[in-house]
């Protein structure tokens, strides 16, 4: 695999380095002998790297048919002529990754000498640091979710493995974790993430790619989570926009059965691209590496990995969070832990800022409650004075229903009715599933 590594850093250098060399001036016109170059060019480029060779040979047949009929040599602008032999070989074979283009500005770049690397690695080391590896956002949601938003794979593994280890050690003691992976494009290594999820070094998927004839692997390092392993439920949020790695990493998870992937269907972009210069300041964007796809694991490239559950773009983190809650619900084993479960659900419903109730059903619950726990009506809301909180402070109850409000970050009321038809008491519901009943004074 050393080929492949080499390879890959060369197009690392390549893409870094394209700009300002091998400059050629535009406006100019092709000969018929770099018309006919060019198609050589390209159908090398195609047999040795493309990574359908099959589809290669009929791209390679089509052009040759197309420059012997003469419909190359009638477009002397080379603008045009990488149009059509662009348009020509999608129409073969569609492949959203594979381009043809005169770039004369990425012509014959030249490889980065050792301090020109040094630099590029360090500068995007900084870059990297700057947005906090990619990793936006750690939080425990109501009902001990733990969410982590991770917006790209970094390829500064090393550097960031202290950031993400402790991100995911304050996550460690939740009772779920969702991943968000919405706004999450691809990157580099997914092995990194998949590695806390599994106990034993563990096969995530297989690569295939032109420039070696061997299979390349990718497993679960234990020894890389310094002792950490999560074993609660994944959830896995994905969009229209989560790509390439988040799609591996989506993909391997849900294969190997280790998270249900909540949201909407991804890009479906798996092929790993290379840059080839074809001479005379053409240029061809090729795929020469793809996921190879078993009986389990499917390759993405397309058709993007499919969720679990559908949710729309709408209900986005939300959506995500009524699934996990229906979920652990569905699992409670004791009333109290269905009762916390419900809290949590309370929380969600609430922070869609419902609409209160009408002044006449809230104006049924106003009156002091044991313990000096006052509710009144006031700007169209219900309001609290809570003596066991300071007595001064006013707080606006947030609705849930009609009957059942958020007090504060701990507790939920709920008024009840008697049965001669009046709200005579209210239940004060605690987040961890503890309920106390106070009675209308």
């Amino acid at each position: 695999m050393k080929i492949f590594v080499v390879v890959l850093l060369c197009l690392l250098g390549f893409s870094l380095t394209f700009q300002g060399y091998g400059q050629v001036k535009p406006g100019r016109l092709l000969t018929n002998q770099q018309i006919s170059d060019l198609v050589d060019s390209v159908s090398a480029s195609l047999k040795k790297h493309y990574i359908f060779p099959d589809k290669a040979d009929a791209m390679v047949k089509y052009m040759k048919a197309q420059l012997q009929k003469g419909v190359y040599k009638k477009l002397v602008n080379p603008q045009q002529l990488a149009q059509q032999i662009h348009n020509d070989i999608r129409g073969i074979h569609y492949d959203a990754h594979l381009h043809i283009a005169y770039e004369p500005q990425m012509q014959a770049p030249k490889a980065l000498s050792p301090e020109q690397l040094a630099r590029a690695r360090k500068e995007e080391l900084s870059a990297e640091k700057e947005n906090n590896f990619n990793l936006q956002k750690v939080e425990v949601l109501p009902g001990n979710i733990g969410y982590f938003r991770f917006n790209g794979f970094t390829s500064q593994t090393a550097a960031a493995q202290a950031t993400l280890n402790a991100a995911l050690t304050f996550l460690s003691n939740t009772k779920v974790l969702m991943i968000d992976l919405r706004f999450n494009g691809g990157g580099s290594a997914t092995a990194p993430l998949s590695s806390y999820f599994f106990k034993d070094k563990t096969h995530l998927f297989d690569n295939v790619n032109t420039f070696s004839k061997d299979t390349l692997s990718f497993y679960t390092d234990p020894s890389s989570t310094t002792g950490l392993v999560l074993t609660m439920p994944v959830y896995i949020i994905t969009s229209k926009n989560t790509a390439s790695a988040a799609e591996a990493f989506s993909a391997s998870m849900q294969a190997l059965k280790r998270a249900t992937i909540v949201g909407d269907t991804t890009l479906g972009v798996s092929h790993q691209t290379g840059f080839f210069p074809l001479g005379n300041g053409f240029l061809a964007k090729i795929p020469f590496a793809r996921p190879v796809s078993t009986s389990v694991f499917k390759d993405w490239e397309g058709t993007g990995v499919i969720p679990d559950v559908v949710i729309t773009e709408e209900k986005g983190l939300v959506g995500a969070q009524e699934i996990v809650y229906r979920d652990l619900m569905q699992k409670a084993a004791t009333d109290k832990e269905k009762k916390a479960i419900q809290w949590a659900i309370n929380d969600l419903k609430a922070s869609a800022d419902l609409p209160n109730p009408e002044p006449g059903v809230l104006n049924n619950y106003a009156g002091t409650y044991a313990g000096g726990i006052n509710f009144f009506v006031e700007g169209g809301g219900l309001r609290c004075k809570n003596p066991e909180r300071g007595g001064n402070d006013v707080f606006k109850l947030k609705p849930v229903t009609d009957h059942v409000f958020v007090l504060d970050e701990n507790v939920q009321v709920e008024f009840v009715k008697d049965l001669s038809g009046n709200y005579s008491s209210m239940n004060m519901l605690w987040k961890n599933g503890n309920i106390i009943q106070r009675n209308k004074e």
